[in-house]
């Protein structure tokens, strides 16, 4: 990998880096957690030794501390440290899953052995001799020959080694859990610590190698540190994919669910607090449409459905109900199709101005509370069903 990719690839783990770390800070707002306090520092020190790693960055480094290499020190102590942040992750996740308290003892362990480390680190990296150019991308074999060197990567890749074998061993015990979220969690840190371990697998037999004069396996350093990257990537997924999945999924259901607000809302002649935005800034917009604005829109279509109750006729429930069952459809499909075909029809029974004539409707006993979100959100995509269609077409016809 040439200077110039290195650049753009670091640059670009940076910027995951960033937006992983502002999700979990707007998280860290709205609750404190310890897990997201690690999750916060780990991502500082990932983006750090990203960003130290970048060749233009390293050089800026090591000018202004007129020492060559000295940027080297700087990105591995912060890689130990992000590597440190997720094995403690890992501790605390590990122990969630049995339902104990955080190991205090034991996660001070931990703490003192990657103080010693990053304090073993300075000193041999401090005693060794470097002169000469700076190698940001080959600094492991291209001063393998200064023992002062090979002691400080040594013990670099002994630290790392230990962290990452450590939250693999963590992760596997804490994997057998029945919560998804901390199963899924756990399952991303162990697979990013292999990877992030297979750093040492590939460079450790490289440095050896370069450490006798022999160079043969030099390039074996470029996959080590791509090894690294992937691990990178899959921590910042492991991190922030499950609320990026959530904000996906909320921002799919406010949309999907425009076209029942607008049919409900206004059939049933309801002024709301806060009107949605354009259809056109709706669907292009990279914005959430947060929690709070999608819990608005599900309690605007109850409230207006409650209203339009009483020109709700039974009798058509029963009959979309027949067809549905004829037409092989599931019991979500036909509570569907039966409300929206009841709302469609209340709306233009209401709107053609006949009087309320039946009883105002009870909450569905049918549709769990938890399941009320995908129930409407099938409403809404039931609203120009062919089905729907035909029976209202018919009942419009017959009148």
């Amino acid at each position: 990998m040439s200077e110039g990719t290195a650049d753009v690839v670091y640059l670009v783990v940076v910027l995951i880096g960033c937006s992983s770390a502002a999700v979990k800070v707007v998280a860290l707002r709205r609750g404190f957690t310890v897990s997201l306090v690690v999750m916060i520092s780990c991502h500082v020190a990932g983006i750090g030794a990203f960003l130290g790693a970048t060749p233009l960055v390293y050089r800026a480094i090591d000018s202004a501390a007129g020492r060559p290499g000295f940027a080297t020190l700087v990105v591995y102590s912060c890689i130990v440290l992000f590597s440190a942040h997720a094995h403690l992750l890992a501790v605390l996740w590990a122990a969630e899953v049995r339902g104990v308290p955080a190991p205090r003892l034991r996660v001070g362990v931990h703490a003192v052995c990657y103080a010693a480390i990053l304090a073993a680190m300075a000193v041999t990296f401090l005693r060794a001799r470097i002169t000469g150019p700076e190698h940001p991308l080959t600094f492991n074999v291209s001063y393998a020959g200064d023992g002062e060197v090979v002691a400080f990567l040594t013990v670099f890749m002994v630290g790392l080694s230990y962290s990452m074998l450590s939250a693999a061993w963590e992760c596997r015990q804490g994997s057998r859990t029945e919560n998804e979220r901390l199963r899924k969690g756990l399952r991303d840190i162990g697979t990013a610590s292999l990877f992030i371990f297979g750093y040492v697998v590939f460079s450790g037999p490289s440095l050896a190698l370069a450490a006798t004069g022999d160079h043969a396996l030099d390039q074996l350093t470029q996959l080590g540190a791509l090894s690294g990257t992937v691990g990178a990537f899959v921590l910042n997924w492991g991190f922030s994919g499950p609320v990026l999945q959530t904000w996906w999924r909320d921002r799919r259901d406010y949309r999907r669910l425009r076209p029942l607000w607008d049919t409900a809302v206004e059939g049933a002649g309801r002024t709301v607090a806060l009107a949605p935005p354009g259809r056109m800034v709706e669907r292009w917009s990279l914005l959430s449409a947060g929690a709070w604005l999608l819990v608005r829109r599900l309690a605007d279509i109850c409230d207006a459905e409650r209203a339009l109750s009483p020109w709700m006729d039974p009798g058509l429930a029963a009959e979309v109900a027949r067809a549905a069952d004829a037409a092989r459809a599931t019991p979500e499909e036909v509570r569907a199709l039966t409300a929206a075909a009841m709302l469609l029809d209340a709306v233009d029974r209401r709107g053609r101005g006949e009087p309320p004539a039946y009883s105002v409707l009870p909450r569905h006993t049918d549709v769990a509370p938890h399941s009320e979100r995908a129930h409407l959100v099938r409403v809404a995509r039931s609203l120009d069903h062919p089905l729907v269609r035909d029976l209202l077409g018919r009942r419009t016809a017959a009148a």
